[in-house]
């Protein structure tokens, strides 16, 4: 009975974020446990995560982008969250930045792809 009543407050209790900046975002992402719409922002925040770690996995599968992010092994909804606000708080400067942006320079900054060697005849010789 108290787990369906806990479940109705989540549902009670909508959001309607304006998700426009990185700041907005660390909002959801960030939410402390007990407060007023808690379920519902981890929700959200999550959705946001998987929505943008699937298109980012299938572009970098359709060699469209190169990847800046990489995880060692698939890492869960709660270490990605976890990563993202914590670098977020560590980085004022990039809160008015677009949510992607922000979300994505984070788990660069967590998960460094390694360099990639430069191809053979890429390079330019300076005249």
């Amino acid at each position: 009975m108290v787990l369906l009543l806990a479940a109705a407050e989540v549902r009670a209790q909508p959001i309607d974020p304006k998700l426009e900046t990185t700041r907005a975002l660390l909002e959801l992402c960030g939410a402390e446990p007990g407060s007023p719409p808690y379920g519902a922002r981890l929700i959200y925040c999550e959705g946001f995560i998987a929505g943008t770690g699937l298109l980012y996995e299938k572009l970098v599968d359709a060699g469209a982008i190169k990847p800046w992010a990489c995880a060692p092994s698939a890492p869960s909804a709660e270490q990605i969250r976890t990563a993202f606000v914590t670098w977020a708080k560590a980085n004022p400067r990039y809160l008015d930045e677009p949510p992607v942006d922000g979300f994505w320079r984070a788990m660069a900054a967590t998960w460094p792809c390694p360099e990639q060697p430069a191809k053979a005849g890429s390079t330019r010789k300076k005249s």
